[in-house]
């Protein structure tokens, strides 16, 4: 049995903003940069740092980690 697939080629995009195809003014990816990076940074503060101290070392080590990583991802 033989199976084959057909992909239609799509529309050509239109200009970009610097009127060259696929290009996107300064401004333009500055602010997109700028307005995705604050809604990710959102996503971890309801996640709250673990606090709490362990008793073994290598539990303390864990939770020292996973603060750092948490505390890294607000930045």
């Amino acid at each position: 049995m033989r199976i084959t697939f057909d992909i239609p080629q799509g529309f050509d995009g239109g200009t970009g903003a610097a009127d060259q195809p696929g290009e996107v003014s300064q401004v333009d990816l500055n602010y997109g940069l700028q307005n995705m990076l604050s809604q990710t940074s959102n996503n971890t503060n309801t996640v709250s740092t673990l606090g709490n101290v362990f008793g073994d070392p290598a539990s303390e080590e864990l939770r020292n980690k996973m603060d750092e990583l948490i505390n890294a991802l607000r930045r």
